[in-house]
């Protein structure tokens, strides 16, 4: 069966409210099935023609048609448009071809380090949400060109009216799928990137807080027993060290001699090469975790924490972090990388400087470091008991 497609005449601008006309059968010398669809680049009106192969019995000829008919028709009703099958036009090119064709070069990148495993994960969830939305909400836009701004609009105020997630979801919802406009925008997919000029929602204060003295009271507590996890999260908190680093970092890469840890560019955030300094409070539970240690070995591995050859995952980090709160009852508030926090404000507060914190914290901005310490809602004991006069 051919197809053949050709610009409408004027007098079927009545039905410019149609996305199209339906299809039916016409027995004249050569047998065609015509219908209308509405080109959604030009927005007009296209002809299309099917033709019917000839059979010995006109009958059964005309019975073949007439299923050709309604199954068009039924398809056609759906939200299915004849263009969705062009597979030689960019512009064409529908959702699922394209995000199955970036998901597939996200793997790629993953493969040859280019991504980090977490970023690769970021990204593969954000976009299938997005595309089960769209399957969902808006099941008549098919073509990759139909998204447009107000769409992008509606989905993120569906994740943060409806689904009442928080304006940092928001936010990252709306940045990576900006990645995944442009890269169809680069690749002729889109003209134009709908997510652009879509605002971001004010950034909220973090839920999580600095662990407080009881909390602090209560890990050492529970670490008595949980060595090795406690030896985590210490080196979270002095060393600042993010939970996939964590578990990737080898023993051969801590030098507790010399008084660093050393930070691999294909497991870093920025993917360059970074050091950290052990201080002299750590050395002491680092120097006994690492007593049966193979150099070969992950510091922190699958073997409840201790030092072997299978890596941890962060989800047992943040899983053995949740049971620690509810067996010592420790509000939600203070999570894994409130371990972070503590640590960077407890030195800025000991009385190092912002420039060695942010350092230390490999920060790339200053304000960065200095946005952990908060303003005083009393009296600052420090700056009472100064001994600096006019």
């Amino acid at each position: 069966m051919e197809n053949f497609k050709e610009t409408s005449p004027r007098k079927n601008s009545a039905t410019a409210f149609l996305d199209y006309k339906p299809a039916e059968l016409r027995t004249c010398k050569t047998w065609i099935i015509v219908y209308y669809a509405r080109n959604p680049i030009t927005n007009q009106m296209e002809r299309f023609r099917n033709r019917v192969p000839s059979l010995k019995n006109i009958r059964e000829r005309k019975e073949y048609g007439k299923k050709i008919v309604f199954e068009l028709n039924e398809k056609l009703k759906s939200g299915w448009l004849p263009f969705y099958e062009i597979s030689d036009i960019k512009e064409f090119k529908t959702i699922s071809y394209c995000i199955d064709l970036y998901l597939e070069h996200l793997e790629k990148d993953f493969t040859s380090n280019e991504k980090r495993y977490d970023t690769l994960r970021s990204y593969k969830s954000v976009i299938k949400k997005f595309y089960a939305y769209l399957l969902e909400k808006e099941a008549k836009t098919k073509l990759i060109l139909e998204i447009k701004k107000d769409m992008i609009v509606r989905y993120l105020d569906y994740l943060f009216y409806v689904k009442e997630n928080k304006a940092v979801t928001y936010n990252n919802n709306l940045i990576l799928l900006g990645i995944f406009f442009k890269w169809c925008v680069e690749r002729g997919y889109l003209k134009n990137n709908p997510a652009e000029g879509v605002l971001k929602k004010k950034k909220q204060p973090k839920i999580r807080q600095i662990l407080d003295d009881e909390v602090k009271r209560k890990l050492r507590e529970y670490g008595e027993d949980n060595i090795t996890f406690y030896t985590t999260c210490m080196l979270t908190y002095y060393c600042y060290i993010r939970t996939t680093e964590l578990t990737k970092i080898k023993v051969q890469d801590v030098k507790l001699y010399d008084g660093y840890i050393v930070l691999h560019g294909n497991n870093t955030k920025n993917k360059k090469d970074e050091t950290v300094t052990i201080p002299n409070e750590l050395v002491e539970l680092l120097a006994m975790h690492l007593q049966k240690a193979n150099n070969q070995d992950y510091l922190f591995s699958y073997d409840n924490f201790a030092p072997g050859p299978k890596q941890l995952t962060s989800k047992k980090v943040t899983d053995k972090w949740n049971y620690f709160r509810i067996k010592k009852n420790v509000a939600n508030i203070y999570q894994f990388y409130s371990l972070k926090d503590t640590g960077i404000t407890d030195l800025l507060n000991s009385g190092v400087s912002a420039i060695k914190v942010r350092d230390q914290a490999r920060h790339y901005d200053l304000k960065i470091t200095e946005g952990y310490t908060a303003r005083n809602k009393t009296c600052d004991e420090t700056v009472r008991n100064s001994k600096f006069n006019f």
